[in-house]
């Protein structure tokens, strides 16, 4: 059961039994139930209390999202050409630099070599031209001429080269061949797709987060991940938009996190709670949690005096079957039963349970 859900529930509990509670207050039998007994000489009510202290604790904001994956390409081609054959099936895992799909060679293996000839040639031409140049019988500006010609040759080459090497398309990064966007037989131009790279490690969690909250939360530190599966994860906050959402006002979050097993899917549903800033807090039972006369949740505890004091508060998290909420004092002697039927100011008597 996540935080939001949690709260709702133990809001309505209370609504419930602040409803009720005049009903309850009215009949003796019902207070004999609880354990709860009147001084007959003093009419004081007896109550059971128990001693809390705060603990620092570090507050979140609970926002809804989803996970992604980290990184997400289409692998184009960067020459035209027929596909040949595409060597991966969709789902495998594939490393950098893999060769996914291979175009045709067609007529870039016979003008690779037509110009490394000329290459040749050019080289033979440069040679020569240097030894007439030493003897005088060439200028240095025809010597000049024929470098140029060689190096142009020797450029043509690379370039022969790059198209060769162009035909096959490759991974960028290690990740999965999630779909092939081509099929063995379809021409492809110059940046038109052959399939589709995903990087799910690590594994990113977004969400949008409201422009009243976006100023509690900050990068570079650790967050909370429930996901719909169930599964609890913990990972770097990475990124915080600068700008807002021009729809919905709202502002994305990222959170990444180890993903070396792949486990977690893109896609599933989940619930981040972004640490904001470390507050005193007290763990307590939910049963201690009441509602006052204009229903406002929160604690009645007693003061030295044993008098009974109300203090709203507010749940900022749970733990296990507890929820931590903040607004007490450090040290407070919480009322756990009988809290439904004393009034702020009353005298009470009470007896400690043990911790």
């Amino acid at each position: 059961m996540n935080k939001t859900t949690k709260t709702a529930m133990i809001v309505l509990s209370l609504l419930v039994v602040w409803m009720l509670s005049g009903f309850f207050f009215s009949d003796p039998k019902n207070n004999t139930e609880i354990s709860i007994a009147i001084d007959s000489e003093k009419n004081i009510i007896n109550v059971k209390a128990k001693q809390f202290s705060s603990e620092l604790r570090l507050s979140s904001v609970a926002i809804q999202g989803r996970t992604e994956a980290n990184r997400s390409v289409l692998i184009s081609s960067e020459t035209n050409g027929i596909v040949e054959n595409i060597l991966s099936n969709k789902g495998d895992q594939v490393k950098k630099g893999q060769i996914i799909c291979k175009l045709s060679v067609d007529s870039r293996k016979a003008k690779l070599d037509e110009a490394e000839a000329l290459m040749r040639q050019k080289e033979l031409e440069w040679e020569a031209s240097k030894v007439l140049v030493e003897k005088g019988y060439r200028s240095q500006t025809k010597a000049a001429g024929s470098k140029a010609a060689f190096d142009a040759s020797k450029a043509l080459v690379i370039q022969m080269q790059k198209e060769l090497e162009n035909i096959n398309i490759r991974a960028p990064f290690n990740g999965f061949f999630n779909d092939n966007l081509s099929e063995i037989g379809d021409f492809l131009a110059i940046g038109m797709p052959c399939g589709q790279i995903i990087d799910y490690n690590p594994i990113l969690v977004t969400g949008q987060i409201s422009e009243q909250e976006i100023k509690k939360v900050k990068t570079g530190v650790m967050a909370q991940t429930i996901l719909s599966t169930g599964e609890k994860l913990e990972g770097l906050v990475s990124y915080i938009s600068k700008t807002a959402d021009k729809k919905t006002r709202t502002f994305r979050v990222e959170v990444k996190i180890e993903n070396a097993d792949f486990k977690i899917k893109d896609g599933i549903t989940a619930e981040l709670f972004l640490p904001t800033q470390k507050v005193l807090a007290h763990l307590i039972p939910p049963s201690s949690l009441t509602l006052d006369q204009d229903g406002k949740i929160g604690i009645r505890h007693i003061d030295n005096n044993n008098k009974v004091i109300f203090s709203g508060v507010e749940i900022v998290g749970d733990k296990g079957e507890l929820v931590w909420v903040t607004g007490l004092p450090n040290k407070v002697t919480i009322i756990t039963v009988g809290q439904e039927f004393v009034m702020e100011n009353q005298t009470v008597n009470y007896k400690l349970e043990e911790s």
